[in-house]
């Protein structure tokens, strides 16, 4: 009786996930954009978040966490006209003077400015729930104790090194700024294998016009926790290794075949490995800590740790973190699997339309505490519903605005595994405009990748 009993509840979770989802209303909304404007790009995320998969993947996250993107976004009292298919420009925005709310200042800055990288036209764009994957999902709901010790080390219940032996995500809802900066830590990449190939970097002179061009090729790997690629559970050989990162340079001559790699290390007092072969000089060079705060190369405005937002070590004795508000941030949708929500049309250098999405966030500052840092403060605004920066300002040590970095990703409604599309990174001082697009190579979520994160087999 038992063992059937046991059949008809199988059978009973079979059938239910045979059935299709039910309506989603923000494929709705997808769907009417798409109708109202004739983006191809809108038809074919609407369709992907159509899937019958995706929709029962939202709908478990939010059960799980309690609230969605949505739900918050309804709760809220918004101008009735902020509302998906709002076309603003630089001659109707100050129709709305609700806008400076929502959209960062630096942001409106380039809508409403004549001269050095100008934004034509901001679109609104449907609210998305964002997921990652079911099994992060499934390890995330064990609910695995996380404390964070005083060098700022997340660890577990044991008080072990939690990126090393935990796949679920800790702190869900966070309760201060080292928790938050910990949630936002742990996501990664929103997947166990990464690669873009290829990077694409134009650098933009406060003129408008095109500096030097960049080819670059990336690879990033989460050691441990592996729940969506092979090996699952952690790679061999990488016994206190969190996440390893790679990237090579193929264009221009100058710097062709220039090559880095660096590896994260659990522990607060251990330095990254980071690597870097300089084909001028036919020497690989150990790098160290202030190297991480250079930038890439002339005229990349993006740091070394700039590398998936950022790769800042949360330690306490050098950092405070401190959630300084919360609201909503109209920054660029996660669409890239569909279409690059920043375009351009004549000048690369300019904006014709940005895409852009009001997602409720949580405002953290990074305080350098030092005076040694090559930033006096940080600030993420961080997404309440997946735990990702959708804005990041970075200010010098005299407190003055110097970079602002809003990015977009590569998300698969279906699977909830991302992968990243382009970086809209600006100088406010510099008044110079990098433009990052991003092809991701999905492959690679079958491939071995210890190739890749070898600095001595990488410049070969």
């Amino acid at each position: 009786m038992i063992r059937f009993r046991r059949l008809l509840t199988l059978a009973g979770v079979l059938t239910a996930l045979a059935l299709p989802a039910a309506a989603a209303d923000w494929v709705d909304e997808w769907q009417a954009l798409a109708a109202k404007t004739g983006f191809t790009g809108h038809k074919q995320f609407a369709d992907m978040l159509a899937d019958p998969a995706a929709v029962q993947l939202a709908k478990d996250w939010e059960a799980y966490r309690g609230y969605s993107a949505r739900s918050l976004v309804a709760a809220a009292k918004l101008p009735p006209e902020l509302k998906p298919g709002l076309e603003i420009t630089a001659e109707s925005a100050g129709k709305y003077p609700w806008l400076k709310d929502y959209l960062p200042g630096p942001s409106h800055d380039r809508l409403v400015s004549g001269d050095w990288f100008r934004w034509h036209r901001i679109r609104i764009v449907p609210t998305t729930p964002y997921t990652m994957s079911r099994a992060r999902l499934e390890a995330t709901r064990k609910n695995a104790s996380f404390t964070i010790s005083p060098k700022g080390e997340l660890l577990d219940a044991q008080g072990n090194f939690a990126m090393l032996t935990e796949a679920g995500l800790p702190f869900i809802k966070p309760n201060n700024g080292l928790e938050l900066y910990w949630a936002f830590l742990s996501r990664g990449v929103g997947n166990d294998n990464a690669a873009l190939k290829p990077m694409e970097l134009a650098s933009c002179l406060p003129d408008n016009r095109v500096e030097r061009r960049y080819v670059m090729h990336l690879w990033w790997q989460k050691m441990h926790g592996r729940v969506d690629a092979a090996p699952l559970g952690g790679v061999r050989g990488e016994d206190d290794t969190v996440e390893a990162g790679s990237i090579v340079f193929l264009s221009p001559r100058d710097i062709k075949g220039l090559a880095a790699t660096r590896r994260r290390f659990a522990s607060a007092d251990k330095p990254d490995d980071f690597r870097g072969y300089v084909p001028t000089m036919k020497r690989t060079r150990i790098l160290g800590g202030s190297d991480t705060q250079d930038p890439m190369t002339p005229g990349i405005e993006a740091t070394w740790d700039e590398w998936r937002q950022s790769w800042l070590k949360p330690d306490p004795r050098k950092f405070d973190f401190n959630i300084v508000g919360e609201g909503f941030v109209l920054s660029q949708p996660e669409v890239g699997h569909a279409y690059d929500p920043a375009q351009y049309a004549s000048n690369e250098c300019e904006l014709d339309t940005i895409d852009l999405e009001l997602r409720p966030v949580w405002i953290l500052d990074v305080t350098d505490k030092t005076g040694n840092y090559v930033y006096g403060r940080r600030r993420l605004y961080i997404d309440k519903e997946f735990h990702y920066a959708q804005y990041q300002e970075m200010y010098d040590q005299r407190g003055n605005l110097w970079r602002v970095l809003d990015d977009a990703l590569d998300f698969d409604p279906k699977s909830g595994l991302w992968m990243a599309r382009n970086y809209v990174l600006w100088n406010v001082i510099g008044k110079r405009y990098n433009r990052i697009t991003m092809t991701a190579d999905w492959s690679i979520l079958g491939l071995d990748m210890a190739r890749f994160l070898d600095i001595e087999r990488l410049r070969d």
